[in-house]
């Protein structure tokens, strides 16, 4: 009997030919393997009993294997003799998924420190089963011609691997070892230091130094977490004032020596995708108080290749490993910009020269309510598709500016790009042109029906939008942000109906107002917005984003006057007052806007929290930190009314119950505001007796997460994309499905 087998799935680039080889030879089974452009192909001659065992142990592959189809055919093909891997085809039209990369087994790791091997403490060791995919793709199908790896001609030795069936590295397209792999150098002031490059990087930084390293999908900088004056001059070099940093720790065990970890959060930081997960800091953190200031979390990661390994075994102390990037920029792949724009930021560069071809940050998680919410879906993740039918033609989604993605739709996946950062640089524009047409290249996508972008008129990404759509001769459309938002978490969930609670920083309203704090119902194929949070004034416009004490004044002055707002504010800003309510009163560079992170940010500079913001959504995150010390509800009131058939949650009344208060601890205060938002918004949800879905950057709220599932039961949220705006360009994917333009 012959058989044709064609598999779909995340199967290509992980090792699945040489399995199927094996697992072909185990059952007696002839023919071939090959990569085709619609997924992997066998054909299979044997015995009735014999081809039932080879399928059944095909599907039985475990992770990171993902077969999402398999689809068998008689056929009568020439003479089987035995069973090869026969070189890719690349006929035919594309239905293949992309590999991630992939964080080093834990076979590499024994051969890293075993004496006997070949590869012993060799920096790239990788096999079938591990390394990059995506960071080094340049075509399909995945083979090494097709790869970075291309330029490096395997020895003998690997040739050899490469071609026994029970090898660990048969047929791995990575393969490569110190005779003809990637090699590793050591740069400072523009010398190439002799020795053990990673030792004498790893001595650099236990001296407090700061080097850059060359990663899978970018280039990095790292010093030590424990150094303040290491942080601090990093700080400085990024341009970064506050926001966050990421620690890489050797191990669990390292982590558990400042964090508090749930077994969930383990199970995380060990996966092959190795993610960057925010971990509570326990009462015996120890890391400078300059990697993650006023926050109660810090992200951790685990080393995910053989040079972060071979870095710790000189450096018994956590790493900050952040994204080589100055303020604004996408990170660095290139190394002639790498060694020209970093120079003076650090001390040398630990570089090797395999070629980065894809861009791919960490990716970065949050367990919140024992759910798992991706706040970035980049390395690890990506391109591994997603399952929506939105049409039979190719679609564009161009996500928002901020915290951007992109999404690609083909054939029934959605396919969405790693995290691009903010989108407000010429570099950073041309960038994310540029990849979108890479990624339309690899899918074999000729033809684009709509191209999708904001509402919002001025992004960049809606510029963008337009001249690829004139470019594809495709219709352009334009979505709201927090419809998009929403409906990102209904197709997530596969819902046909429900209600969406959207609450974020901002968004382009549909009225050209400042959306944020949004309720949707949608049903029978219409949308309606059917709540919000009371419009406040951003006193400046954008200048209350970065001192949101104007968003506190404007509040305050639908029930105080000039004096009794000034005798609270007090300190320096206290001279600015007046001018502020001048300003309010002539109605000069006000924005309108419902937004729950800006209510929230309202909050923490009125608290004495966070009077000034240096990153997004800092103020709110540290009003969070804070509040997750409170002790107490001190039950503010929670009041919503109809207004012109929508229901509004007064946020002024919540203020003002602050004020009956002012002798309570700041954290019982901040805990009793994320309350009384909470019951609000629930309040509203609970009128139409639908499922409810939470989306928006505020959706990573644990005390407001919380309160929504106590008073409503089951509340849906994103799983595999984010609820932040890198979740955009997959929400703008779903409204095409759910609204049909």
């Amino acid at each position: 009997m012959q058989r044709i087998i064609l598999i779909r799935g995340i199967v290509q680039g992980l090792g699945i030919r040489p399995s199927i080889h094996r697992i072909a030879v185990k059952n007696n089974i002839k023919g071939y393997v090959r990569n085709t452009p619609q997924g992997i192909e066998i054909l299979a001659c044997g015995k009735g009993e014999e081809l039932k065992a080879f399928i059944s142990d095909i599907k039985a592959l475990p992770e990171p294997f993902h077969i999402e189809s398999i689809q068998i055919k008689a056929t009568r093909a020439k003479k089987c003799k035995g069973f090869k891997i026969e070189k890719s085809t690349e006929h035919g039209h594309a239905d293949i998924t992309i590999p991630p990369d992939i964080a080093i087994c834990k076979e590499c790791i024994k051969e890293l420190y075993s004496r006997e091997n070949r590869r012993y403490r060799y920096w790239f060791i990788t096999c079938t089963n591990c390394g990059p995919r995506f960071s080094i793709i340049k075509n399909l199908p995945y083979d090494r011609e097709n790869t970075t790896m291309g330029k490096f001609g395997m020895c003998r030795r690997c040739e050899e691997e490469y071609s026994t069936i029970a090898n660990r590295r048969y047929h791995a397209q990575t393969i490569a070892c110190y005779e003809c792999g990637p090699r590793l150098a050591l740069i400072c002031t523009n010398n190439k230091i002799a020795g053990n490059c990673i030792e004498i990087a790893a001595k650099i930084i236990k001296k407090g130094g700061i080097i850059a390293m060359k990663g899978v999908g970018g280039w990095h900088l790292a010093c030590l977490a424990t150094s303040d004056s290491a942080v601090k001059r990093l700080r400085k070099g990024k341009m970064r004032a506050n926001k966050p940093f990421a620690v890489m720790v050797r191990d669990v065990e390292m982590a558990k020596r400042f964090c508090v970890i749930s077994k969930k959060e383990k199970g995380l930081l060990e996966s092959y995708a190795r993610p960057i997960v925010l971990l509570r800091k326990s009462e015996h953190y120890n890391l400078s108080k300059f990697v993650a200031p006023g926050l109660h979390n810090v992200g951790v990661f685990l080393p995910y290749t053989g040079m972060h390994y071979l870095l710790f075994d000189y450096i018994k102390e956590p790493v900050i490993m952040t994204s080589a990037n100055l303020s604004g920029e996408p990170t660095i792949i290139d190394d002639k910009k790498a060694l020209t724009e970093l120079k003076d930021i650090v001390d040398c560069f630990l570089i090797h020269d395999r070629d980065i071809a894809n861009r791919c940050d960490d990716s970065v998680i949050r367990v919140v309510n024992r759910k798992v919410s991706f706040i970035r879906r980049a390395r690890g993740f990506v391109p591994l598709p997603l399952k929506i039918d939105a049409g039979k033609h190719a679609i564009i989604c161009m996500g928002s500016d901020y915290s951007n993605t992109f999404c690609i739709y083909k054939a029934g996946k959605a396919y969405i790009s790693s995290y691009n950062g903010d989108i407000e640089s010429i570099t950073a524009l041309d960038g994310l042109e540029k990849e979108v047409m890479k990624f339309l290249d690899m899918l074999k996508i000729k033809s684009i029906k709509y191209v999708v972008c904001d509402l919002h008129p001025r992004f960049n990404t809606s510029n963008l939008a337009s001249k690829l759509a004139k470019r594809f001769n495709a219709v352009l459309l334009r979505q709201q942000h927090h419809i998009a938002h929403f409906f990102s978490c209904m197709q997530e969930n596969n819902l046909e109906k429900g209600v969406g609670i959207v609450c974020d920083g901002f968004g382009y309203g549909s009225d050209g107002k400042a959306w944020g704090g949004e309720v949707f119902l949608y049903k029978n194929g219409r949308l309606e917005r059917v709540g919000m949070l009371e419009t406040q004034a951003m006193i400046g416009g954008d200048y209350a984003t970065k001192e949101p004490l104007r968003l506190s004044v404007a509040v305050m002055s639908k029930f105080l006057n000039e004096e009794e707002i000034a005798k609270l504010i007090k300190e320096s800003e206290e001279s600015h007052v007046g001018v502020w309510l001048r300003q309010l009163e002539n109605k000069f560079n006000i924005v309108e806007t419902t937004s729950c992170g800006r209510f929230l940010d309202a909050v923490s500079a009125f608290l004495g929290i966070c009077k000034r913001r240096s990153y997004e959504g800092e103020p709110a995150m540290k009003l969070e930190s804070i509040a997750l010390k409170g002790k107490r509800d001190l039950e503010l009131p929670v009041k919503v009314k109809e207004i012109n058939g929508c229901y509004v949650l007064s946020t002024t009344e919540i203020f003002k119950g602050i004020m009956e208060h002012l002798d309570e601890p700041v954290s019982d205060i901040a805990l009793s505001v994320h309350y009384a938002i909470g019951k609000g918004l629930a309040k509203i949800a609970k009128r139409f007796g639908m499922e409810v879905c939470f989306s928006g950057g505020v959706a990573y709220n644990e005390i407001i997460s919380k309160t929504l599932e106590r008073e409503l039961g089951n509340v849906y949220r994103n799983k595999h994309v984010p609820c932040g705006d890198g979740g955009i360009s997959f929400g703008q994917l779903a409204c095409v499905k759910y609204l049909r333009p």
